[in-house]
């Protein structure tokens, strides 16, 4: 049984570069995932940018370091 270029090349080429696109999937998606996680249990400050955690999920939650007021979600009262 002999091999062609073709099918050399396919299985060089083609299949390698196939299971790179797969494999970078599933880590975009692995990430995205742990992303949205960390979102629901993180707050960002407003005020000074400090990432904290957040122990239960409230609508307004305190900045441990500037003491500011972080309302979750929109704020509908700005405009």
């Amino acid at each position: 049984m002999t091999i062609s270029l073709t099918q050399l090349l396919l299985a060089v080429v083609l299949l390698p570069f196939l299971w790179v696109i797969i494999d970078w999937m599933f880590v975009y998606l692995g990430d995205r995932r742990t992303r949205r996680r960390q979102r629901r249990v993180a707050r960002e400050c407003h005020l000074c940018g400090k990432h904290y955690p957040e122990g239960r999920r409230v609508k307004v939650s305190t900045c441990p370091d500037c003491a500011a007021q972080n309302v979750r979600g929109g704020h509908r009262k700005l405009g």
